[in-house]
């Protein structure tokens, strides 16, 4: 890979990090807000929901610009917005005022959600792609350790709203080097062809050391209502429920815990910095886990692999309700459940390539995510008002033990169906970002780039 590569990818990876920032950083100072605010535990949930609602508005409703403007001045534009979001959250005097900043924020993380990994893999080489893609899964988790760590260095002398003011400028920072160094995504010049593409195209070609093209090749998008009508036809269709079921109930319970960790560990009995601990250790091993998963699922059928995470983090969840009377067995599970969980989330995205067609993979990654975003949302605001319900911290973690069991028998179900015939007796993992790769290939741009480095 070029110079010129590996920085875009290395950027991608950084801001998908400052995202995690940005989405996570409620996890750990929404409890002191709390206490300062007298917010009961629903209002809690509500708080630590709306970032989540807004990525998944996001991810809906911006990330699609990215056909229109291109991905980069989406990328540009939502780091903008999440800096305003991020410093309006720092200055805001209620919850009302505190949730729209954050709805604000996610939206900005949802939309760069959807565009920074398929702009990471354009311009990672075929060797390394794959290893790319798993590192921008952990931006997130690596995010929040950053916010549990800044939290734990910033909440105690300068109170929570630093927390926000730190997120805000490095944000900032990150659109002020964006702006310099993130490039165009070549596939965007090729289909849409705005004003200079070609020129623009060539630019990059010459910046990674190949040579310009004298036109731009011939590009026809897949059709829409052939992806969809894949992705529903025949035994698909129950693939596609079954998909949506296991990704619902992982992102259900990921999200639960990523979001209530730290705070059920306060009304558990431990101090500020224990909760704040466990929420960072639980980051860490989710970080763990999606690198694992992304080494085992080379040996072990991802399928089978995904249910296997599934059942282990439903009984790392029954064993942390029965743990958090002892800080030194909570904080070793906390690592262990965030590996499982987020485990789950990454197999997940590693098994649907392999049950769809080609041309309707993206399609039905889309869907599925779009499903699972309500799970993600739900799952904090039903903590929020169970607890104020009157249940216990230990009792919480046993209920969203449920949805991990589902999780794991519909991964089941799908390791029984039969794979595709596009896929059977070939390579399982996604052709790459898009079909103008293959034929650009043939002139020299992003597939002759990826094969070439």
């Amino acid at each position: 890979m070029s110079r010129v590569q590996a920085r875009a990818v290395a950027l991608c990876l950084v801001i998908n990090l400052v995202d995690g920032f940005d989405l996570l950083v409620t996890s750990f100072v929404g409890p002191t807000i709390a206490r300062e605010w007298g917010l009961s535990p629903s209002q809690l949930g509500i708080l630590l929901s709306s970032g989540l609602a807004g990525m998944a508005v996001g991810a809906l409703f911006l990330a699609p610009l990215a056909d229109r403007i291109g991905r980069r001045r989406l990328t540009l534009g939502c780091l903008a917005l999440a800096s305003l979001g991020m410093l309006a959250a720092a200055v805001a005097q209620d919850l009302g005022q505190l949730v729209v900043c954050r709805l604000v924020t996610g939206a900005a993380v949802g939309a760069m959600a959807a565009s920074l990994p398929v702009l990471a893999s354009e311009y990672a080489n075929h060797r390394r792609r794959g290893l790319v893609v798993a590192l921008i899964t952990t931006g997130y988790g690596l995010g929040a350790i950053i916010a549990g760590v800044a939290t734990s260095l910033l909440m105690g002398p300068y109170g929570w709203r630093a927390v926000f003011v730190l997120g805000c400028v490095a944000t900032a920072i990150l659109f002020a080097v964006g702006v310099r160094y993130l490039p165009e995504s070549m596939d965007y010049l090729v289909i849409c062809r705005p004003r200079n593409a070609l020129a623009r195209l060539n630019r990059i070609l010459v910046s990674i050391g190949h040579p310009p093209v004298e036109s731009l090749p011939q590009a026809v998008p897949a059709s829409r209502k052939v992806a969809l009508d894949a992705v529903f036809r025949g035994r698909n269709a129950l693939r596609t429920v079954l998909v949506w079921i296991a990704f619902t109930a992982a992102q259900m319970t990921f999200y639960f815990a990523s979001s209530w960790t730290p705070g059920l560990l306060l009304q558990a009995g431990m101090s500020d910095q224990q909760g704040v601990s466990g929420g960072v250790l639980f980051s860490l091993g989710g970080v763990t886990g999606a690198v694992l998963l992304g080494f085992l699922a080379m040996r072990v059928e991802p399928r089978r692999l995904t249910a296997a995470y599934f059942l282990g983090a439903a009984i790392a969840l029954v064993l942390f309700s029965v743990s958090l009377g002892s800080l030194a067995g909570a904080l070793v599970v906390a690592v262990l459940v965030g590996l499982l969980l987020n485990g789950s989330v990454s197999g997940i995205n590693v098994i649907v390539p392999v049950l769809y067609p080609a041309g309707a993979r993206a399609t039905a990654l889309g869907l599925a995510v779009a499903v699972s975003r309500l799970g993600a949302v739900l799952a904090p605001l039903l903590a929020g008002f169970l607890l104020q319900a009157g249940w216990t911290p230990g009792s919480m973690f046993l209920i969203f033990a449920g949805p991990a069991v589902v999780g794991a028998g519909a991964t089941l179900l799908l390791a029984r169906e039969s794979l595709p015939r596009a896929t059977e007796g070939g390579p399982s993992a996604p052709s790459g970002p898009s079909g103008v790769a293959q034929e650009a290939a043939t002139q020299g741009v992003s597939s002759q780039v990826g094969r070439d480095s």
